[in-house]
């Protein structure tokens, strides 16, 4: 897998990075599209938790989580993609 790396690169402490360390690519896309959706949610009026956001705005924040992923691992310059 390209996000599988021996030692720690430039930018990743000694633990390194989620993303290069993650092995569950599943868990790794809810958990960001979760934490993307709870930094949207300022206004408390209208606030929601990520479980009660609805399979639309589920579906579309993956989608987003996909898209940052696959830019941060380097896909959008012909890299290998994130499944």
């Amino acid at each position: 897998m390209i996000h599988d790396r021996p030692s720690a690169g430039v930018g990743h402490n000694s633990a390194g990075c989620v993303l290069c360390t993650s092995i569950d690519h599943a868990g790794l896309v809810e958990r960001l599209a979760e934490e993307l959706w709870e930094s949207r949610q300022d206004d408390t009026q209208w606030a929601r938790r990520w479980a009660d956001a609805g399979e639309l705005w589920h579906i579309r924040f993956r989608e987003l989580a996909r898209t940052a992923i696959d830019m941060l691992s380097g896909a959008a310059e012909g890299g290998e993609g994130y499944p």
